[in-house]
């Protein structure tokens, strides 16, 4: 066991379990949450593992209670029969002031308008509010004359899958007893994930994803590759939580019905998740959107009667992007948020939004992904982030404690301060935190959150100034953040030139089919500057233009100012003879580059598909295209022939990033 395993085992007892038991545990394909299933498996567990005698006890509980959508009709005909039975499955109940009655859903059985005992209702309020998991135990009341003109399903038990409360002073004050890093490991088992095999910048993006289950009305955006659970944590971790798969989304749906006189999902639950948003669809007369965007500023929604309602909810958008070669952002340059419906690209949505999480940077879900070690019962932490979201002692100490000499704008304010207290209530949920930690792991990370979205703000919409926002001690990402706003590339036509003087950062460049004013100096050289090696691997170094695209390339690159350059190229060759025909030219070009202090030397690989170029100084610039990105001049005698600024460009993307370690 590992270090946070013993501490949390000693400290927290019987709150904590062997998160990997639930893929031993024999559920199969049911689809269940993670912490329903952890509370069936606690039922049998004996020390930290199951015994075979408890898998088969499992199986039969799973097999006995836990139905299929195929068993439908006859379960119903079970209950027709006036057999009683058990099932276990997400039951909700909906208040009819018409009829004066409490309406039972059962999804598992299409049934919406079951009836159910009062003192169950009592005795599980939850049932009113997100629902709850649990077995109920069923029974039929067939027609009888004038009392009851139509049969009836009636639940006349129910044992609730859910922890019956929490100690939550006693859970901050085992907290003293861990590490940092050991309580993020904690935390990162708890959601289901495996601390080994993550980095720490990914496990604070990871915790950054269940700030809205602990921080009321936090409002985010993570946009990334397909498969690297974006959705995961809030379809198990938490009963508080709904998820919107990709679809229409209507106001009805997110606050009031008034033709079913229901509330909404926003009101009902702590965090609403709308996934794969890249998919979504908004009302025709943006009724949804423009009572979202109201939501999101002020926590309030008008419900059809005029009538204001109010919700601590968080929201969540979570969308597919694609990324290049590199796992960044393919139109990281000219805005992500581009890739969206119409609808989620106005500014005015994206600035209510606290921060963007770069979902990027997250591996994608491998069999190496779950947890194997102990964590928080899932049905326990669920109950804890529940908690703490109404605490006000933490804001308190955010409101003392947060200082951002430069960040003037009052949305970017409120917005760090919020996401700054969501880290402050996992990480630190007992304020034994001093200045540095909370600067380090609190608000910077909220920082850079934030910042994100100010980034993508400044490249949709000119209103939005190109502001870099730093706390009192800013780190890396805060301190190599562009003072100014990048130039994009330009969709079509010309594009300003790309100064030379400007600093080397992190990013995607698009270059449109046609556009003018590009040259492997002004691509390159900021990023080749100091180097003492540079490597380019390219494939196609083959025939004479390529050759000569090469030779644009060698003339741009400066050598140290002692010693020599060591430049080598990696290209292919489709046979032997073609080897030693292109060899006859690069050697050529090896002499020429000596007089320049340029040490060249090349090799064929038959197996090279991918272009970049990479320094010793860390950078590598991904070719989407190579150094094929010039369209053929006209002629000899036309602009373009000698000086690349005037050739017209091939659509391509370059990538500039740094290697890892480096």
């Amino acid at each position: 066991m590992q270090s946070f395993e013993l501490k949390a085992k000693d400290y927290y007892g019987e709150v904590v379990i062997n998160k990997g038991l639930m893929s031993k545990a024999g559920f199969g394909a049911r689809a269940i949450p993670v912490y329903v299933g952890e509370w069936i498996i606690s039922q049998f567990i004996e020390g930290d593992d199951l015994t075979e005698a408890s898998r088969e006890e499992i199986v039969k509980i799973v097999s006995k209670y836990l139905p299929q959508k195929a068993d439908k009709n006859t379960i119903l005909n079970r209950l027709k029969e006036h057999e009683e039975v058990k099932i276990l499955d997400d039951f909700r109940i909906n208040v009819n002031l018409e009829k004066n009655t409490h309406e039972l859903s059962i999804p598992v059985l299409d049934v919406n308008k079951a009836m159910i005992q009062k003192g169950i209702v009592d005795d599980n309020p939850m049932l009113l509010k997100t629902g709850m998991w649990g077995i109920g135990t069923l029974r039929y009341v067939p027609p009888d004359g004038e009392d009851v003109r139509s049969g009836q399903i009636w639940m006349v038990d129910f044992k609730p899958f859910q922890s019956p409360g929490v100690d939550l002073a006693y859970y901050k004050e085992c907290r003293k007893n861990f590490s940092l890093l050991e309580w993020i490991d904690l935390l990162m088992s708890s959601c289901q994930f495996n601390p080994e095999i993550h980095t720490l910048p990914q496990k604070m993006l990871l915790l950054s994803r269940i700030i809205p289950l602990v921080q009321p009305r936090v409002n985010l955006a993570e946009l990334a590759p397909k498969g690297t659970g974006k959705s995961f944590v809030f379809d198990n971790i938490s009963r508080y939580g709904a998820v919107i798969p990709g679809g229409k989304l209507s106001a009805p749906a997110l606050f009031y019905n008034s033709n079913t006189k229901q509330l909404g999902l926003i009101p009902r639950y702590d965090v609403v998740v709308v996934d794969e948003v890249q998919k979504i669809q908004t009302d025709a007369a943006g009724e949804a959107m423009a009572g979202l965007k109201m939501y999101l500023e002020s926590g309030r929604y008008r419900r059809a009667t005029g009538d204001m309602g109010t919700s601590e909810a968080s929201f969540i958008i979570l969308g597919n992007i694609t990324i290049g070669s590199d796992r960044r952002p393919l139109y990281e340059t000219n805005g992500i948020f581009k890739e969206l419906p119409v609808a989620l690209q106005e500014s005015a949505f994206i600035d209510r939004l606290h921060g963007l999480l770069e979902g990027w940077f997250m591996p994608r879900i491998t069999k190496h992904t779950p947890s194997p070690c102990l964590g928080f019962k899932g049905d326990f932490f669920s109950e804890v982030l529940h908690e703490l979201r109404s605490d006000l002692q933490y804001a308190d100490h955010v409101s003392h404690s947060l200082r951002l000499p430069a960040c003037e704008d009052m949305r970017d304010t409120k917005a760090i301060g919020r996401l700054a207290e969501g880290f402050l209530k996992l990480l630190f949920p007992d304020l034994q935190v001093n200045e540095e930690e909370f600067i380090e792991y609190c608000v910077n990370p909220a920082v850079r959150m934030r910042q994100q979205i100010r980034d993508e703000l400044a490249k949709l919409d000119e209103e939005f100034p190109w502001i870099t926002i730093k706390s009192e001690q800013p780190d890396e990402f805060q301190l190599s953040h562009p003072g100014a706003k990048p130039e994009p590339v330009k969709e079509e036509g010309e594009i300003d030139p790309l100064p030379l003087e400007r600093k080397p950062i992190e990013t995607t460049i698009d270059i449109a089919e046609g556009q003018r004013g590009l040259s492997y100096i002004k691509l390159f050289r900021p990023y080749l500057a100091g180097a003492n090696a540079i490597r380019v691997v390219d494939p196609y170094i083959r025939f004479d233009y390529q050759i000569h695209n090469f030779i644009n390339f060698c003339e741009g690159v400066l050598p140290p100012a002692q010693g020599f350059l060591q430049l080598s190229l990696v290209t292919a060759a489709d046979s032997n003879d073609d080897e030693v025909l292109i060899s006859a030219k690069l050697e050529e070009l090896k002499s020429s580059l000596l007089q320049d202090r340029i040490d060249f030397s090349y090799s064929f690989d038959r197996s090279v598909h991918d272009r970049w170029i990479e320094t010793d100084t860390g950078w590598r610039i991904i070719l989407g295209r190579g150094l094929d990105i010039f369209q053929k001049p006209t002629g000899k005698f036309s602009l373009g022939f000698m000086d690349q600024t005037k050739r017209l460009c091939k659509a391509t993307t370059i990538t500039y990033t740094r290697v890892p370690g480096a």
